[in-house]
């Protein structure tokens, strides 16, 4: 039996960029470059190296990672992502994203630009488009003849990994003719009397034309294209592993969690003021669609995102075939797409720490007959609308209960497990009476977690503006609830000793310098602290440690550190 909390957990959160320029006139810069600029300030406070990754990205001395997140680069569009070291526990899991928080937060004000940079930490602008936060837990896939199928799949799969593989790099040959050909008739369009620079940036975008990295690696027109190319050229292999995933991954899993995941919103939901003007329980959860899916590649937004296993299928593999073979392994990851940023530490160390809970309970057999949904998605969406708790949510059973109620189910199965398990750790015991704790309020006079859960919290900060505000007053006091900044209003809520603390000053700090012990990120964060200002290139990603170039490089791959258990 696995211990409890004993498994790699880590959040990968993202940050929206409010930017204001010095003056009004003042052009604002590309989000890519402001991302740049936030990097060169925290390079002063931690070491870093480059992700050796597909996206742009750096690791730092603390095992996390920090990404520039886009589709859309040559249209200004982006998210700065920070991804937290692999934990154990919620109370760590904690630190290292509060420490994530004030990393980026400090760099951003610190930056080198004419201007006032900030981040929100939320999940939806005033504009409904929707980002966020991911969880990350490390669960086993399946049983023994789950497992089979699982890897018979994937050994199936081998033709359509190639295809895919063939086809992206037509995509890329295809875009280098067009560059080609473009270059000759832009020779020829240079003896003629029209606007040249704006043809330039028409043809090859602005990396090209001002001769330095902008973000804008080619024209927006023809990025659309490639976008879509790729998508065309992966959809076979993306439909094959979506059905496989379906059918096996983390089968057991998804079925006896899912009423927990829904009505879970009740604890870690951030609160959201809708288009209409009402209310929600959460920002995220109202825009999702489908219980399993890749996480917007087929314009999903699904509860389990299996994303990342399509990437090590279609992108990673093809560099790095040891990460196709990884994927034979029992344990991988579980990401879960339905949570929120939360600001409040109760509210993000319950949304970590009762989801352990749930998944070693299930995994130990506890939840075989946990409760099962009619049309989940539909009550989710239900359940946000619902404020005041009243919703009763059909089960297959023939019950109906309200959100509180199937929290208290999975409570005390999780009770349970705990008070049977040998050893159990104080914190498995801290979960569940924080857990309890905050569903008595609930049931009873929710104010009391003003301070404690983020939807209560931003509920009472709105109640203070007044019933009759307009949407305008209502949905900034939504965002700036977010902002992490002296001036965001959760910061001032905590100045003012309304917030409830679990973390002690001295544990964020710790995060903010050193990896946590006994896991993957451990051997990642002194490597790079040892190698980060060397002649010896190094590059970092979450599986390996790339030291040098070429044949000569050394390669330290990082599944064979921070085994405790069974875990790989």
């Amino acid at each position: 039996m696995r211990e409890i909390f004993d498994r790699l957990v880590g959040l990968e959160t993202e940050y929206a960029i409010r930017f204001q320029p010095t003056t009004f006139f003042a052009p604002r810069p590309p989000r890519f470059l402001l991302y740049r600029h936030l990097v060169q300030a925290l390079r002063s406070r931690v070491p870093l190296v480059r992700a050796g990754h597909f996206k742009e990205g750096v690791f730092t001395a603390t095992g996390g990672a920090l990404w520039f997140e886009t589709e859309r680069v040559a249209s200004d569009g982006g998210l700065i992502e920070g991804a937290t070291p692999e934990c154990r526990g919620p109370r760590q899991v904690l630190a290292y994203q509060r420490a994530q928080d004030r990393l980026v937060a400090e760099s951003a004000r610190d930056a080198d630009v004419a201007g006032q940079f900030r981040l929100i930490k939320n999940c939806r602008d005033s504009r409904d488009n929707v980002y966020g936060a991911q969880e990350n837990y490390e669960a086993t896939l399946a049983g023994p003849a789950g497992l089979l199928a699982w890897r018979i799949g994937l050994v199936l799969m081998v033709p359509l990994v190639v295809l895919t593989w063939l086809c992206l790099l037509m995509v890329i040959l295809g875009m280098l003719v067009y560059l080609a050909l473009a270059g000759v008739v832009y020779l020829v369009l240079r003896f003629l009397p029209l606007p040249h620079d704006r043809i330039a940036l028409a043809m090859f975008g602005r990396d090209l034309v001002e001769g330095r990295e902008t973000g804008s690696p080619l024209p927006g027109w023809l990025e659309g294209f490639v976008i879509w190319a790729a998508r065309l050229a992966g959809a076979p292999l993306a439909i094959a592993l979506l059905v496989l995933a379906r059918l096996i991954a983390f089968r057991q899993i998804r079925r006896q969690s899912l009423g927990f995941l829904v009505s879970r919103t009740v604890l870690s939901g951030a609160g959201m003021v809708d288009r209409a003007g009402h209310f929600q329980l959460a920002d995220k959860a109202p825009s999702v669609n489908c219980t399993v899916g890749f996480g917007g590649y087929l314009w999903d937004r699904p509860i389990f995102n299996f994303g990342h296993f399509f990437k090590s299928l279609s992108l990673e593999s093809f560099l790095a075939p040891g990460d196709y073979a990884a994927l034979f392994h029992p344990c991988q990851r579980l990401q879960i797409g339905l949570g929120d940023s939360n600001m409040s530490e109760v509210a993000e160390y319950l949304r970590v720490g009762t989801t352990l809970l749930v998944l070693d309970a299930i995994e130990a057999g506890y939840l075989a007959k946990a409760p099962r949904l009619r049309r989940p998605i539909r009550w989710l969406h239900r359940i946000c609308r619902d404020w005041q708790l009243q919703e009763r949510v059909p089960l297959t059973d023939g019950r109906h209960v309200t959100a509180v109620e199937l929290q208290r189910i999975y409570l005390e199965a999780c009770g349970q497990f705990v008070a049977e398990h040998p050893q159990a750790p104080n914190e498995a015991w801290e979960v569940l009476q924080r857990w309890q704790d905050a569903l008595d309020a609930l049931d009873g006079d929710p104010q009391e977690l003003v301070g404690t859960l983020d939807w209560v919290t931003k509920q009472f900060l709105l109640d203070q503006a007044g019933r009759d505000a307009d949407w305008a007053a209502r949905k900034k006091i939504d965002i700036r609830y977010h902002e992490l900044s002296d001036e965001g209003y959760f910061q001032v809520l905590t100045r003012t000793g309304t917030v409830g603390t679990l973390l002690d000053p001295a544990d964020i700090e710790r995060a903010m310098r050193t990896p946590p012990p006994n896991t993957p990120a451990t051997t990642r964060g002194q490597y790079i602290r040892e190698f980060a200002d060397a002649d010896l290139p190094l590059t970092a990603n979450w599986k390996r440690i790339v030291i040098g170039r070429g044949r000569t490089a050394k390669i330290v791959r990082l599944a064979r550190f921070g085994r405790r258990s069974e875990l790989g």
